[in-house]
């Protein structure tokens, strides 16, 4: 039976914190019938930094959740929502998953969804921010106008969490608030505003991202041009293409994977005019902003569509300065484990065709570097760039096409197969 004859000042309840006695602190927010007992433990089971004991993390952390779902004292039930915050976001995240799954007795005469928005405007800003991240979590397009109204609450946290629903729900009515976030008093909440554009994707959400590619702050500069690769069409090119130029590194990486995005993701009737858009912007950036980030994509194995993309790229915009890089590159992606990819790099290395190229490929086959493949490949982007007259052929089972995009070789290779 749990002893509450202490319960007349909170001395035990800090030594219990102090010591790290979870399973104490546990046992008083279960079944303490003190309702600032209850409320201190949840507090407390928030307040300790480290629980090092995996199971016992587990049980602070559903005791919490049960104390928000079954509390009769308001007091109890935000003091158990913050513990979770500051537990983490594992330690959240379960919460609103329990939320979010959880179906109220029908005698209530009211739905999940309903409660959530009442916490919307409840007094005590640990049920609105739940309620927020919930009603996001459950799909709840009904309480978009509640968390839209949310948007402008005085708390951050909520005005965070209500941005990250809206974005999850994806519902246009919340284009024009979330924009208004843009320029929001906190970051987080910028952020989070931009982040919910990007996910709702539309032309007219994305198209509020273009003036932020031009903020002061990085993250959202580096939010903007990350998620403008999503709009399939040719308007955010010219944008991307200026924040090539960003004075921060990792803006400008997000910016070129952008573009490859845009070229790799397009539509068929899209794809010509931000193929070549793509092409004539890029030719008349400085190519130090362009060509190292393109080598950077098309040697990273991981990343399997922006590298065939960032090849053929490489042999539209390589000027002389970076033409030896280049042909290492393509080179080198001759021998590829990837065949589809070690195939583009035949097809598209004529569109080098130098003296330089000619004579890397002859010492390529003199020092029988690479596979037989590969050897076969060089033999047939030699033959073409010479147009024959190359000397003793070597007969190849290789079938040359020659293509105008990555997407291009993708479909005849595949129809092949």
């Amino acid at each position: 039976m749990l002893n509450d004859e202490s319960d007349d000042n909170e001395t035990f309840l800090y030594k219990l914190e102090r010591e790290s006695e979870v399973q104490k602190l546990i046992a008083h927010l279960k079944r303490s019938k003190k309702t600032y007992v209850r409320r201190r433990a949840a507090t407390m089971l928030g307040n300790i930094s480290e629980i090092p004991d995996s199971n016992e993390r587990r049980q602070a952390a559903k005791a919490l959740v049960s104390a928000v779902k079954t509390d009769e004292d308001d007091s109890v039930r935000a003091a158990a929502i913050d513990a979770l915050y500051q537990r983490g976001e594992e330690a959240f995240d379960y919460l609103v998953a329990e939320l979010a799954e959880m179906e109220l007795s029908e005698a209530t005469e009211r739905t999940v969804t309903g409660l959530l928005t009442e916490w919307l405007s409840a007094d005590r800003l640990e049920f609105r921010m739940v309620a927020a991240t919930a009603l996001g979590e459950r799909g709840a397009t009904a309480a978009v106008p509640d968390l839209v109204r949310a948007l402008t609450d005085p708390a951050p946290r909520v005005r965070t969490r209500a941005a990250q629903a809206c974005g999850r729900l994806s519902d246009l009515r919340a284009v024009s608030p979330l924009s208004e976030r843009l320029s929001d008093d906190r970051q987080q909440v910028r952020e989070a505003a931009a982040n919910a554009l990007g996910a709702i994707g539309t032309d007219r959400a994305l198209a509020e991202l273009v003036p932020i590619t031009q903020a002061d702050e990085e993250t959202l500069r580096l939010t903007a041009v990350d998620e403008l690769g999503q709009f399939g069409s040719v308007k955010p090119v010219v944008v991307l293409v200026d924040a090539l130029d960003d004075n921060s590194s990792t803006v400008q990486q997000a910016a070129m994977l952008s573009l490859l995005e845009l070229l790799t993701t397009a539509s068929s009737e899209e794809l010509e005019l931000i193929r070549g858009t793509v092409v004539d912007e890029l030719a008349r950036t400085d190519v130090q902003a362009t060509v190292p980030a393109l080598l950077d994509i098309a040697t990273d194995g991981t990343r399997r569509r922006y590298r065939q993309t960032a090849i053929w790229l490489l042999t539209r915009i390589t000027g002389d300065r970076y033409r030896s890089e280049v042909i290492d590159c393509l080179l080198s992606a001759l021998n590829d484990v990837d065949e589809e990819t070690a195939k583009l790099a035949e097809a598209v290395l004529p569109e080098l065709r130098c003296p330089e190229l000619e004579k890397r490929l002859r010492v390529y086959l003199s020092r029988e570097r690479g596979s037989e493949d590969a050897q076969d490949r060089v033999q047939t982007v030699l033959d073409e760039i010479c147009d024959g007259s190359s000397g003793e052929l070597v007969t190849t089972g290789v079938d040359y096409t020659y293509v105008d995009s990555p997407a291009d070789y993708t479909n005849q290779y595949s129809s092949r197969d």
